[in-house]
């Protein structure tokens, strides 16, 4: 049976944003079960995500891959884009995931398109449309379900869990603005690949990670593996052909997939268990992205 390219771009989308799930969750395996030290696994995941990532575009692209730095002002926004934008959406996420778990920790990151509206709202000086309005509120009653289960007089989930989980939503709505430019003229693949090699350099140096950490066994290996392959070249390249056939407005829709595979294998592989407060939560807080696609 022949699939019309609606239909492709649907499957395309919705399991790149599966392997965006599953690579959190390997993610909290390594963190949180075999206790690898969070600064190693972040290193190691900027460094060898983009590098595989520059290497699989340069077998696709040839000498393209460098045009990036053909401009002053290209380098000098990348180097922005790497270092405040990547090295702290990437850093803060897999904190806020050592802290809470993968599902948690996703979902809160997924506060970041409100932020950005927020954001672009000051910056415009017009106040949200209704839509957007309800995005915030909603924004606002998943993250308090979340953290309180409406417990009041503490918090249900840890403060640095919190802290890491809403730092990694500004890291991802500054992710976002600053690669904008850089995206538009070099797409997104070799943006981001670039992105993550370079902050993955310094930062490696930085953290002095080029070892291989004690009781590092199999297992942790192909964990380590499914972060770098399957959360960048693999999930990448599946959301973007996907993105190509059904429009960014539906991609950004089925990406919301995300959060809710990642709660899904963390139950499954790592038996890490999710209230009912935590799952309305997040149900909530993917019903205000799903808000502000409206038109």
């Amino acid at each position: 049976m022949k699939i019309n390219n609606y239909a492709k771009g649907v499957i395309l989308t919705f399991l790149g944003a599966i392997c965006w799930g599953i690579s959190g969750v390997l993610g909290e395996y390594l963190l949180n079960v075999s206790k690898i030290d969070s600064l190693w696994v972040i290193s190691n995941r900027l460094f060898y995500s983009g590098l595989f990532m520059i290497l699989f575009l340069y077998f696709k692209q040839n000498k393209e891959v460098f045009n990036v730095f053909k401009a002053k002002k290209d380098i000098f926004k990348l180097v922005n884009f790497a270092f405040l934008g990547l090295v702290i959406c990437q850093a803060t996420y897999f904190l806020a995931i050592k802290y809470t778990n993968a599902g948690t920790a996703t979902v809160l990151q997924y506060l970041g398109p409100t932020m950005i509206m927020v954001y672009y709202c000051i910056i415009k000086r017009k106040l949200p449309k209704l839509n957007e309005f309800l995005a915030i509120v909603f924004s606002l009653l998943g993250i308090i379900l979340i953290s309180t289960h409406l417990k009041f007089d503490s918090l249900i989930i840890s403060k640095e869990g919190l802290f890491w989980g809403l730092f990694s939503a500004l890291g991802l709505t500054i992710y976002n603005v600053l690669s904008i430019d850089l995206i538009k003229k070099f797409g997104s693949m070799l943006t981001v690949g670039w992105g993550l090699f370079l902050s993955g350099i310094v930062v490696q140096i930085a953290t002095k990670s080029f070892y291989i950490p004690n009781n590092f066994n199999l297992v942790d290996l192909i964990c380590m593996l499914g972060v770098v392959i399957i959360g960048t070249i693999v999930s990448f390249t599946l959301y973007l052909q996907g993105v190509t056939l059904i429009g960014a407005v539906r991609g950004s829709i089925i990406a919301c997939v995300e959060p809710i595979a990642a709660i899904i294998f963390s139950m499954l592989l790592i038996g890490t268990h999710f209230s009912f407060y935590d799952i309305l939560g997040s149900a909530i807080i993917l019903f205000a992205v799903l808000l502000l696609n409206r038109r």
